[in-house]
């Protein structure tokens, strides 16, 4: 943890990766919007993107403020660890795929919606940054209210894409549901049973 009194690059640096980290959320919700296969999640994923790429513009612009961010994404990565890894290995995966089928996106959701995911990590961040805005504003000769003003949009924010991504989830098992209802699976223990016996078979001899 950076000492705030002494490292303003420190805190310009984590600021920095936190605004990569939005960034690379803003690709991946957006592609996610452009192949999912229903449509009726394609806004929530898209509103989803739109606030990542704008949170990303203004942790850059605070970042800048309070110091010189030199930060390489190496480092960031080191620094966000297992939340920089997961959101970069669904964007990986969905960058491949033609199309983003319900399974695909069910399976995604489980690791997005995880302590794991960034959406919760950058939250717990916003939500620290907003606690402490008052001690960064007058350390750093930030406009106190201005700052903290764009904290809380920040937060109210994310925790609307958090309720976003609990219903793309419900949208997504619906339809899951409905699909195994227009298309059973029918499985049965003796397939041979439906094979029609030829005369040979029958009667045991060789034609």
């Amino acid at each position: 943890m950076v000492d705030m009194a002494t490292d303003a690059d420190g805190i310009a640096d984590f600021l920095q990766c936190l605004s990569g980290l939005e960034e690379k959320n803003s690709q991946l919700f957006r592609t996610l919007s452009k192949k999912i296969v229903l449509s009726t999640v394609k806004p929530q994923l898209t509103k989803i993107a739109e606030d990542n790429e704008k949170h990303s513009k203004i942790l850059q612009d605070i970042s800048e403020r309070i110091g010189n961010p030199k930060v390489k994404t190496k480092e960031c990565k080191k620094k966000l660890s297992v939340v920089c890894k997961n959101t970069e290995m669904i964007l990986e995966k969905v960058n491949k795929k033609t199309k983003v089928t319900l399974k695909d996106i069910s399976d995604f959701l489980q690791i997005l919606e995880s302590s794991g995911g960034a959406t919760q990590y950058l939250l717990v961040q916003a939500e620290t940054f907003l606690f402490m805005s008052k001690q960064i504003s007058d350390l750093y000769g930030m406009d106190s209210k201005r700052f903290n003003d764009l904290l809380n949009e920040m937060v109210q924010d994310i925790e609307e894409n958090i309720s976003l991504l609990e219903d793309v989830k419900y949208l997504v098992e619906q339809e899951q549901v409905k699909d195994k209802k227009e298309h059973p699976t029918f499985k049965y223990q003796s397939p041979d049973a439906w094979l029609t016996p030829s005369h040979s078979q029958k009667t045991g001899h060789v034609l």
